[in-house]
């Protein structure tokens, strides 16, 4: 059985050079196969993992390194602390659109209940994080 710290080696050997985001993604994506927290594989690197989640991790590495973006890897991807749903038909959330959502709610009045309209941008993303 292979280590987190093996397996975050061979995926950096497969994903550096391929991905700008190789060590970060690697880390992700074993992560979520062992639904832990990144900190807990930096922290214990010599952590077993049974052969059926190597496999399936190995399999997410190769995805990543042929494009797939990590979020439709796992599922999910973090807009403004929420954790949202993602699938290869859904318009993966970007960093930037954050500032979208900041600057809306910059001119919203303070202690108002306005109403907003999120027609035809996406995933709905930017309306549930104002909300």
């Amino acid at each position: 059985m292979p280590t987190c710290g093996e397996l975050l080696a061979g995926a950096l050997d497969t994903l550096d050079g391929v991905q700008p985001s190789a060590r970060l993604d690697a880390e992700v994506l074993l992560a979520h196969v062992l639904a832990a927290r990144r900190t807990h594989l930096l922290a214990w690197p010599e952590r077993r993992v049974d052969a059926g989640d190597a496999m399936r991790y190995r399999t997410l590495v190769e995805r990543r390194a042929r494009g797939e973006p990590v979020a439709y890897l796992t599922g999910a991807r973090e807009f403004w602390s929420l954790e949202l749903e993602v699938t290869p038909p859904t318009l993966i959330p970007r960093p930037e659109t954050e500032r979208l959502v900041e600057i809306a709610l910059g001119r919203l009045p303070p202690g108002a209940s306005p109403a907003v309209a999120d027609l035809g941008t996406g995933c709905g993303n930017v309306a549930a994080a104002i909300a």
